[in-house]
């Protein structure tokens, strides 16, 4: 009784290991009771295995055992964050960046705590997955009619999976655990197959021989300001539970453009990545190409592709990035060629930063001006400058302050204080959603005074969102779209797109199109080249 009882144990410890979900709405009652088809198919190995090889065999089914929950734990946490399936290929440089949020977030004690609870929750489900092993084996009288047993299993689950899957009725059985393995090996085979096919897109480029004095020649004498809004995804705009607050932001930036003599066009972007790594929807935009990984991104920073950057700056502009999340070295700037990088270090913040965020966008802004866009007798300028104030952890929010007030930063030390910390805010999700929309608010209305404020006739304005916020905030299966806003007093500058379609105004309406955001470039490049005189050679 008590045997059977340890090996009821045993095969309840690889049941949990084989049904463990690996997708935020894959959790429920109901998901850990299906009956993997797996299980029967793991204990008839168990029992047949010859006793000379038991021992390799155990510690090799461990290890899968324990690497099949690593998998889907890392999958669920890249569906929370990214939307998407973990790649091994590709994302595990996303560690380091990961447990930086997570001390911004939690703090580095709560941080350390969580990372030794996880390691060891899973030595624990090794040790646990060892000892079912071995009491599944045991019992030599027991083998052959056990084994018996778990060809009858195997054959009653497996059709029983098979008549769900080919019908509507809800799934009593699962193989997720095999599934999972057989897409990461797919993935894994698709990132390296993607090499070759992804070089021959980095020697495309029609633009590459148009002469410079031609290149961008109706935007000769205008500044460009690509302004990329963290996390400003087509949810802020379509969600119920944003949308209301976002209009009137968004009516209140039309008006005070309009005032200054703005005109808007307004559509959608689809961002390469949802819920993070921000570099891949910059590259794509720049680029032109869809950077949609880390594999993809290195191997753009290794080529000599063309950028926007590159294209300003051959055809006579003075190229700056200005990026207040960058507190460490930064590869890509070799790579885009930018005449200035204003990292976290240089653009002067004395101020205390919030969180993870390193100093508010509307001092971003205003160090922008005082750096470059104020000076007298400079060049023409092409910028771009990413807003992080509604990265996450999305606290606290500091209010829209008069420009002449903000001087080197210190005046944020009061704001960078106030409010509750992101530990006590992460507890619950409506207060991360709320907080979230604040900082969206916060953003549109820092630009509504940027632009009311910075009201010149030599500038266009390109506002985009870099992608979708994590589905802890859109709480449902949401696009990749993101919104793309072109400003500028020059009615000239806004005609050249006239042909686009884009919407008027601040608010993309829904005859607005959507286009891949690696489209972007081409096209801006195409509407304000003009084309060749037919002297031209």
């Amino acid at each position: 009784m008590q045997l059977a009882l340890r090996r009821v144990g045993a095969l309840a410890v690889l049941h949990l290991i084989l049904v463990v979900p690996d997708h935020p709405d894959a959790f429920g009652l109901h998901a850990l009771l299906r009956a993997p088809v797996e299980l029967p198919i793991v204990v008839l190995v168990l029992l047949l295995c010859p006793r000379s090889r038991w021992p390799l065999l155990r510690a090799t089914l461990v290890a899968v055992l324990g690497l099949i929950v690593l998998a889907r734990a890392a999958d669920l946490a890249a569906y929370a964050s990214l939307g998407r399936p973990f790649n091994w290929l590709l994302d595990l440089h996303l560690a380091g960046a990961s447990l930086d949020l997570l001390v911004g977030a939690l703090g580095l004690a709560r941080t350390a705590a969580l990372v030794a609870m996880a390691a060891i929750a899973w030595l624990v489900l090794l040790l646990l997955a060892w000892w079912a092993t071995g009491v599944l084996r045991a019992g030599e009288g027991m083998r052959r009619p056990a084994a018996a047993g778990a060809v009858v299993a195997a054959m009653v689950v497996g059709g029983i999976h098979l008549g769900a899957a080919a019908g509507p009725a809800p799934a009593l059985t699962t193989a997720d655990a095999s599934r999972s393995v057989l897409e990461h090996l797919r993935s894994l085979r698709a990132g390296l197959a993607d090499r070759a096919g992804f070089r021959a897109e980095l020697a495309e480029d029609r633009f590459a021989r148009i002469p410079s004095a031609r290149l961008l020649a109706r935007l000769r004498d205008i500044d460009v300001l690509f302004l990329f809004v963290e996390s400003y995804g087509r949810s802020s705009l379509e969600n119920p539970r944003f949308a209301p607050v976002v209009d009137d932001a968004l009516a209140d930036f039309e008006q005070a453009a309009a005032a200054a003599g703005f005109g808007a066009r307004s559509a959608w972007l689809t961002s390469p990545i949802q819920g993070g790594q921000s570099w891949l929807a910059h590259a794509t935009l720049l680029a032109g190409l869809r950077i949609d990984d880390q594999r993809r991104h290195q191997s753009l920073l290794l080529s000599d592709r063309p950028t926007l950057v590159g294209d300003f700056g051959r055809a006579g502009w003075r190229t700056i990035a200005v990026m207040p999340a960058v507190d460490r070295p930064w590869p890509e700037a070799r790579f885009f060629g930018f005449d200035r990088v204003y990292d976290a270090h240089a653009l002067g913040y004395a101020g205390e930063p919030f969180n993870w965020v390193t100093m508010p966008d509307q001092f971003t802004l205003a160090a922008l001006r005082s750096l470059e866009l104020d000076r007298s007798g400079r060049p023409t300028i092409m910028a771009s400058v990413a807003l992080i104030s509604s990265h996450a952890p999305w606290t606290p929010i500091p209010p829209v302050l008069a420009w002449e007030d903000i001087g080197d930063g210190s005046v944020f030390t009061a704001y960078a204080r106030a409010g509750d910390p992101p530990d006590v805010v992460w507890r619950d999700p409506d207060r991360i959603r709320a907080q979230y929309l604040r900082s969206i608010d916060y953003v549109l209305r820092t630009l509504t005074s940027f632009v009311r404020s910075y009201g010149r006739d030599d500038v266009l304005i390109v506002v985009v969102g870099d992608h979708q916020p994590a589905r802890v905030v859109t709480g449902e299966v949401a696009s990749f779209d993101v919104p793309v806003h072109f400003l500028s007093r020059n009615e000239a500058v806004l005609g050249h797109i006239d042909d686009w379609g884009w919407s008027h105004g601040m608010r993309p309406g829904a005859e607005a199109p959507v286009w891949p955001m690696e489209q972007l470039r081409e096209r801006f490049l195409a509407a304000f080249t003009p084309p060749a005189a037919p002297s031209d050679p």
